[in-house]
């Protein structure tokens, strides 16, 4: 299992490598529309790549998360909140209205905010539990080298757990700004 999470996140930076460089506020959202509390290590391609850390509290009927990166020459910055659905007749699909903010402070500063629902659901079985979601947002952008206003963003993305406890992540980008994809790895608290 090792072998094969090592070789997707290889193969996963050298097709993106080719990714053409851009100014971009926002990074994958990884909100798939469970909650809970973890942190993790995130890759995307903000330009060249961006590494980012995300920790995320659950607390109560919410999450709230901080998120701390580089990319090219600037530093992310970000919070973001979460919080599941539950809503009479929305079974199998589970909801989350999700909230967030990320700045991108350096050479090039540029600031946004973003309102969304994440949609999917989780399929699980003992050792492993597979949630495939889309996440709509509604993006408003400011700053350097960018549009300024509103711009309509999904992502699609898929969270993969191991043993409860591990969890791979995917996120892939359908709008035009924005990174194109992004890869993480997050351990659950």
């Amino acid at each position: 299992m090792k072998k094969f999470v090592f070789a997707a996140v290889g193969a996963v930076v050298v097709l993106a490598s080719a990714a053409p460089a851009g100014a971009q506020v926002f990074t994958p959202t990884f909100q798939a529309p469970t909650g809970g509390s973890d942190i993790g290590l995130y890759i995307s391609d903000f330009g060249d790549l961006a590494i980012e850390g995300i920790a995320r509290r659950s607390t109560g009927g919410y999450d709230l998360g901080l998120r701390l990166g580089i990319a090219e020459d600037a530093v992310l910055l970000g919070l973001d909140t979460r919080s599941p659905l539950q809503l009479a007749g929305t079974a199998p699909l589970d909801l989350a209205l999700t909230f967030g903010g990320q700045a991108a402070l350096g050479d090039v500063s540029a600031f946004g905010a973003q309102v969304g629902l994440s949609v999917g659901h989780t399929f699980a079985a003992p050792d492993l539990s597979i949630t495939p979601y889309i996440h709509p947002r509604a993006s408003f952008f400011f700053g350097d080298a960018l549009d300024d206003g509103f711009h309509p963003q999904a992502d699609v993305g898929v969270d993969v757990g191991f043993n409860r406890n591990l969890v791979l992540r995917f996120g892939a980008n359908l709008a035009d700004e924005g990174a194109d994809w992004g890869l993480g790895l997050s351990l659950r608290r």
